[in-house]
């Protein structure tokens, strides 16, 4: 068996994005049923995390299909229809739409028939590869007839595991977090802490096992992703797991996303270095932005009418 389904439920982020999947399904299963009801909110509402409570980075590419609202309609309308095969209409889809590739393709489909078809993305890929169920395709098959593959074998480990393809997907993110950290299964505050130096280490992209540099903002990172990691659980007990600006406490899981812990450079100019990295509410990076950290403080100060 591919996980320990019962200790991978007990886990307070897998149990959230289970408890959402019937909302999430009520909510955009009926409208991707009739795409051309489809509204470029619903849409955007879609690619959002703050709304499908599953996938995150859909809105950075995602964005553009909506330029041309026409097109994504009928092109969902091809996607959706299930008179004719999943292979051709997954590729005709394709070819109609700007910003929609299988990642969000893939999603749209288990949303509108969530019995049916899993989620084909740059988690669940390397996830079955690792593990050693990704399958192998005829030389010369198309997209969609590598997706139609794909979801045999993802419609199988369902019935396997006795779990729903919602569930399924869920659980390729863990396998994710658990293999690239230390084979064993994290706490939410083990992931909180995980999610922010992988953010941080954007400079080291994995594809297949090799790696590629760049720089965050233009902004070095200075620290090894062990070492950033290492630091991070040393700033979250200084500060006893609050804010280290407003002194909130933080949440590491639960609805309330803004009280999630969130890396902070308190130079915004600065580099990503000992000394001037703090993590504070995600609500709090966001009002600071490039603002200077004495100067925010002073704000935020007046604000709660203590100076």
């Amino acid at each position: 068996m591919l996980f320990n389904v019962d200790k991978a439920l007990s886990l307070p982020d897998i149990r959230h994005i289970v408890a959402k999947r019937d909302e999430v399904l009520d909510r955009f299963g009926p409208i991707f049923r009739d795409p051309q009801s489809l509204t470029k909110q619903d849409y955007l509402d879609f690619l959002s995390f703050k709304h499908n409570h599953h996938w995150t980075g859909l809105e950075r590419l995602g964005r553009r299909a909506t330029d041309d609202m026409e097109s994504l309609r009928e092109a969902i309308t091809v996607l959706v229809d299930e008179t004719k095969p999943i292979a051709d209409r997954f590729v005709s889809a394709l070819s109609m739409v700007n910003g929609a590739g299988p990642a969000t393709l893939t999603p749209i489909l288990l949303l509108t028939y969530p019995d049916r078809y899993g989620v084909w993305n740059g988690t669940s890929e390397p996830e079955m590869r690792e593990q050693g169920v990704w399958p192998a395709f005829p030389q010369g098959t198309s997209e969609g007839e590598r997706y139609e593959i794909i979801n045999s074998v993802l419609l199988q480990l369902a019935k396997d595991l006795k779990v729903d393809l919602w569930t399924l997907d869920a659980l390729w993110w863990l396998s994710k977090l658990e293999r690239q950290n230390t084979g064993h299964y994290l706490g939410s505050k083990d992931i909180a802490i995980w999610n922010m130096a992988e953010q941080a280490n954007q400079t080291a992209k994995q594809s297949y096992g090799q790696t590629v540099e760049r720089t965050i903002k233009n902004k070095d990172l200075r620290l090894s992703k062990e070492a950033l990691i290492a630091h991070l659980k040393e700033l979250l007990e200084e500060t006893g797991d609050r804010c280290a600006i407003s002194g909130v406490v933080l949440q590491f899981d639960g609805p309330d996303l803004q009280l999630r812990p969130s890396l902070d450079r308190i130079d915004s100019s600065g580099h990503y270095e000992l000394g001037n990295l703090q993590v504070v509410a995600r609500f709090i990076n966001f009002w600071k932005r490039d603002t200077e950290d004495f100067e925010f403080r002073r704000l935020l100060a007046i604000v709660r009418g203590e100076s």
